[in-house]
């Protein structure tokens, strides 16, 4: 990407920082003072942490340990905005410097409910000189592993916990080893449970996740997660783990079948816009292959044909068919 010997390492400075910082998140929602707020008093129930207010803590954490990396002191960093504080209109930042976007708990639900199947993701983006913001790196961690992306580089994965330097290249994706392929799905709610199920009356043969996102799509690359899927329009930061596909042999396209390759796709990533529509990712696929690829695409296509035109939208309208999810 025409980076220079000091751009290079700065953006790995970069990518340091957002791990170590991600590291941290993690590590304060493992030793989160919700769990003491658990314990039951005649007539009371005390759930815990409330998933905003788990969100925010996370924010702030991650925040914190960032500006006390001392790569901050090189690196030019003017905000650290996201889904816990997102701005109207588009950022502007000086040229030269950077802007950190950040998901700190990705997760919430699941972090709600089990305390898993959560993660921390963020990018930094750099400004150039004509004022455009390109990404320059990324990180999505979860309390095992961490994957790490900087501009140019070869995706990465290491142990969160680890070092950053004992990490391993990630460019193509682990074969498949289970007897039934497995798909996870971000975005699914319970309004959509008429398409969901005429989808998965089209392959009856695949295990189904209902959740994904940046916690779940890495090990299509890193597990035996055949593929991941979203389900409806996302913001940048839910689709961190989409762009870090797109750095390996993983097949990356929208749910009407049209694959995208890694710079096309990283443009959505450059123009973030933060606003509470700037939903610029639209449904996509990760999938190990092109044969599962081109299965799921061609599932999604016989159950919208089936289902009718509110396949997918939400607003469903309950008449499933007799044999549907039978």
């Amino acid at each position: 990407m025409g980076y220079g010997d000091t751009d290079r390492h700065l953006a790995r400075l970069g990518a340091d920082a957002l791990r170590l910082a991600a590291m941290k998140t993690l590590q304060h929602l493992e030793l989160s003072t919700g769990w003491g707020k658990v314990a039951l008093e005649e007539g009371q129930i005390h759930p815990g942490d409330p998933p905003l207010g788990a969100d925010y803590e996370a924010h702030h954490r991650f925040t914190t340990v960032l500006y006390c990396h001392p790569a901050m002191a090189y690196l030019n960093i003017e905000d650290v905005v996201g889904e816990e504080r997102l701005l109207e209109g588009r950022i502007a930042v000086k040229p030269g410097s950077r802007v950190v976007v950040l998901d700190p708990l990705d997760g919430s639900t699941q972090w709600a409910l089990i305390r898993s199947g959560h993660s921390v993701a963020a990018m930094i983006l750099i400004s150039g000189l004509d004022g455009n913001l390109r990404l320059e790196s990324a990180v999505v961690a979860n309390p095992v592993h961490t994957f790490t992306l900087v501009a140019g580089e070869p995706l990465r994965l290491g142990a969160t916990n680890g070092r950053s330097e004992d990490d391993l290249w990630l460019t193509s994706c682990l074969p498949e080893s289970l007897a039934s392929p497995s798909v996870a799905v971000t975005g699914y709610k319970t309004k959509d449970r008429g398409s969901m199920l005429a989808f998965l009356k089209e392959i009856p043969d695949w295990a189904f996740l209902t959740i994904g996102g940046n916690p779940v799509t890495p090990y299509v690359m890193a597990g035996d997660l055949t593929a991941a899927i979203t389900w409806r329009s996302q913001f940048t930061w839910d689709a961190v783990g989409i762009l870090m596909a797109t750095q390996t042999d993983a097949v990356v396209g929208n749910i009407d079948g049209d694959v995208v390759n890694g710079p096309t796709f990283a443009e959505h990533f450059d123009r973030v816009v933060l606003t509470q529509n700037a939903r610029v990712i639209q449904p996509m696929i990760v999938a190990k292959s092109a044969a599962r690829f081109d299965e799921l695409v061609l599932a999604i296509d016989r159950a919208r044909d089936e289902f009718g035109p509110s396949f997918g939208t939400g607003v469903e309208e309950l008449d499933f068919g007799d044999d549907v999810g039978e």
